[in-house]
């Protein structure tokens, strides 16, 4: 059971969602599905990867891009209808370095995957893309869990002035690292995993993820292994196996 405890503007059209929840097992990069109201209108469950998971206390964030996810944010507290948490997660790996590359909301589940890498002993190296200053959530959470962290923007209004994937270029040729994760815009996923073909690359794809159980195969991913289904066989996958130009 899921119950909205609170729910918080962090950024221009992010809000933060705290759940109480009796489940006690996650796995960063698992998503839970969330019913838009009680009624057909929408009908489809909107997917959330989760930013964070300590306890009974479970939290999402969301951007506002339709009537969907604006009903969603105005939701009042109290018993919400969740599925989750649903699909693979990304592997923890312990005593190693490794560089994280968020774009956009897709920084989302890397903040709890940060956070148990560095109970891991793993040394983080956090790039944090966004298009503009104003769309930057949660930025001192990121800098407590990070070894390093850099910001880009698009536009330049905070950081550097840039792209996600050409800091992670400039920095991989000063460090080595033992493994990347990333999450953001597939374009940017698609082009991280060309410049950096000799490191091991995990991806969150983002989906709609009609079922979020593997019945309706609505989420479908292409590899070199045939289509997979994001919600069961993913949302993580090696990036070098996406086949991102084929849909």
């Amino acid at each position: 059971m899921f119950t909205l405890l609170s729910s918080t503007q962090v950024a221009h059209d992010h809000y933060l969602l705290t759940f109480r929840t009796d489940i006690q097992s996650s796995v960063p990069g698992q998503f839970i599905n969330i019913k838009v109201g009680s009624y057909t209108d929408p009908l489809i469950r909107r997917p959330f990867s989760l930013f964070d998971h300590n306890g009974n206390t479970m939290k999402v964030v969301v951007r506002v891009v339709g009537k969907g996810t604006r009903a969603i944010v105005s939701t009042n507290p109290g018993t919400i209808d969740c599925i989750g948490p649903l699909g693979k997660g990304f592997s923890i790996v312990s005593g190693k370095k490794a560089l994280l590359v968020g774009g956009g909301v897709g920084n989302a589940p890397l903040y709890y995957l940060a956070t148990m890498l560095s109970k891991n002993n793993t040394d983080v190296t956090y790039i944090y893309g966004a298009r503009s200053q104003k769309d930057i959530f949660l930025l001192d959470s990121y800098q407590e869990i990070s070894n390093k962290l850099i910001v880009t923007t698009d536009d330049g209004s905070f950081g550097l002035k840039g792209t996600p994937v050409e800091a992670a270029k400039s920095i991989c040729g000063d460090s080595s690292f033992d493994i990347v994760y990333t999450c953001g815009p597939e374009i940017m996923m698609k082009r991280l995993s060309q410049e950096l073909s000799h490191i091991n690359i995990e991806a969150s794809l983002e989906r709609y993820f009609g079922c979020g159980v593997g019945l309706c195969s609505g989420c479908a991913v292409a590899t070199r292994d045939g289509y997979k289904r994001a919600c069961i066989d993913g949302p993580v996958f090696d990036a070098h196996t996406v086949m991102w130009d084929k849909k």
